[in-house]
């Protein structure tokens, strides 16, 4: 005969006290490992000429919800107040007879834009170009916004 044997029903199970201690320990503990590292690398990857405080400036002019008044105002005042000091620091601008203004900033780069554009959507281009310039380490000698595709020399 075979017998049966009886499986053991349990009787006593110890609650798990230290769960949700581990869990906070554990949460402090990557949250720290993350401080360090972001420290780390901002320290490691500083760059010699960084202004922290050019670079707040520059970011709540290109968060700024403002819209510049630009009605009334010539394609090349127009230039100056939507670039000078936000995008590029102007040194000379420079108006064509056909139809563009030049600009040279003071790392001798020359921009020079189209009237037959929309000047908006030229400065917010132009801004992505020089921030993907920047991140790529490379100096931008002139961009030109009077050609269907935009022309961009690199230094």
């Amino acid at each position: 005969m075979m017998s049966r044997e009886k499986i053991p029903v349990k009787v006593f199970s110890a609650a798990k006290i230290h769960a949700k201690i581990r869990i906070t320990r554990l949460t402090a503990e990557v949250a720290i490992l993350l401080v360090v590292l972001v420290g780390t690398a901002i320290t490691l990857f500083w760059p010699s000429n960084f202004s922290l405080q050019q670079t707040f400036e520059n970011l709540k002019t290109a968060l700024s919800l403002e819209k510049v008044e630009t009605r009334g105002l010539s394609f090349e005042d127009q230039v100056r107040v939507l670039v000078d000091g936000k995008v590029i620091d102007v040194v000379s601008i420079e108006k064509s007879p056909h139809g563009y203004v030049t600009i040279k900033d003071k790392n001798e780069s020359v921009v020079i834009f189209s009237s037959g554009k929309e000047l908006e959507t030229q400065v917010r281009t132009l801004q992505t170009l020089l921030t993907k310039a920047k991140i790529e380490k490379r100096v931008v000698s002139l961009v030109d916004f009077r050609f269907e595709k935009l022309v961009v020399r690199y230094k």
